[in-house]
């Protein structure tokens, strides 16, 4: 096929599918890079930091970057790496305490039952045990019987600073007192708030201590493709101790660059989206982020606002960050009205087990995309007689 043919049948082709800027995505925790970050990842698509011994400059970058979002999660002498996304990160996390403990033959991970699905994956690849503590009716976790599931069996433990389905952020503190006194790794899945939570601190919102300035925590995921603007996937992995590589560290001795130590579960990494999220760091800068975190915010409170006033429906929980949860007031599941929003292209947040449809307000989300939103609930709502 000629060029042009191929182009042409491309954009046809995916012409299907949805856009950011279409306003219809309000359940998605990724967004539209930053142009400048697609310019700048477009320059180096060839780099390859599976391979850090022939990108050597690209991998001094990636510690640069990581030492700089260390400081931002109030850390110190930070290692970590890109990888991607929070999944992977997760899944890595619950190798390293896994590792930390070689001697527990039966190794169990006890994580809020508002936990990513990722740490099911992680379970079901290494044979390590998931025990899920119960949530409380106000969907925060309930730290009793959290700490109820912690035994000899016990290897790591997992805290959430922007819950999947509310963006909640659990009693970090307070799980770390805890396991104050057990060698215990303490891992923080921040993959969404990680790139919320430290702005929303700067912008005067009072912010329990959830990162590194908790000091039994271990180990955090942060991604940049979710509110950091970065490419997608661009996940990240932080560490506190980075003597965690002298027994956990997969050795790869026969690459064109020479022999090293890694964490990934991937072996070939992309280091454009390391530049690209460099690149966006700097150029954006601390004002640039505490900008857009507090545009989603404001239109978060819109639309909460908003919701409170129909009739039949109600937050699921008051909103930390910004995602919300719309559930029903008489109890009545959400399935009809997730499937009324979908005829009207709305692309949600459906959880079943909490009986709630989630809206992330990204800076993709505009306050007109919020006010039809809402037009449409209001419809729906009389449609399915649920006032």
């Amino acid at each position: 096929m000629k060029k042009e043919d191929i182009l042409n049948f491309l954009d046809k082709k995916l012409d299907g599918d949805y856009a950011y800027d279409m306003g219809y995505i309000l359940g998605s925790m990724c967004t539209e890079p930053l142009d400048f970050g697609k310019e700048v990842y477009t320059k180096y698509l060839h780099k390859n930091l599976g391979d850090p011994g022939l990108f050597k400059a690209t991998a001094d970058l990636e510690n640069e970057l990581i030492a700089d979002i260390g400081e931002l999660l109030n850390g110190k002498n930070i290692i970590g790496t890109f990888t991607t996304g929070g999944s992977e990160a997760n899944i890595v996390a619950m190798r390293l305490a896994r590792k930390s403990r070689p001697e527990i033959k039966d190794p169990e991970i006890v994580v809020p039952a508002s936990a990513h699905m990722s740490f099911e994956k992680g379970a079901d690849l290494m044979g390590v045990k998931v025990r899920k503590a119960n949530l409380k009716e106000d969907f925060e976790l309930n730290l009793e019987h959290f700490e109820s599931l912690i035994n000899k069996n016990t290897c790591g433990i997992v805290g959430i600073a922007g819950t999947t389905s509310l963006g909640l952020v659990d009693p970090i503190v307070k799980m770390a007192k805890i396991i104050d006194d057990k060698d215990i790794f303490f891992h923080v899945d921040a993959a969404f708030g990680g790139f919320v939570l430290p702005f929303l601190e700067k912008l005067g919102h009072e912010i329990l201590p959830w990162d590194f300035r908790v000091k039994q925590v271990c180990s955090i995921t942060s991604d940049p493709h979710k509110m950091g603007l970065g490419i997608i996937p661009s996940g990240g992995f932080f560490v506190r101790d980075a003597s965690i590589l002298e027994h956990a560290g997969f050795e790869i001795p026969y690459l064109a660059g020479g022999g090293f130590k890694h964490l990934h579960i991937v072996g070939t990494r992309p280091g454009g989206t390391v530049i690209a999220f460099w690149a966006i760091m700097n150029f954006l800068g601390i004002e640039g982020y505490k900008k857009i975190v507090k545009q989603c915010m404001d239109n978060t409170y819109y639309l909460a606002k908003r919701i409170s006033e129909i009739k039949g429906v109600k937050l699921a929980a008051d909103p930390v960050m910004n995602v919300l949860g719309i559930t029903t007031e008489s109890g009545r599941s959400v399935c009809e009205m997730d499937n009324e929003f979908r005829k009207k292209h709305w692309m949600l947040g459906k959880f079943m087990d909490l009986n709630l449809i989630r809206v992330v307000i990204m800076p993709h989300v505009t306050r007109e995309h919020l006010s039809d939103f809402c037009v449409d609930l209001e419809n729906i709502v009389k449609n399915l007689k649920l006032t």
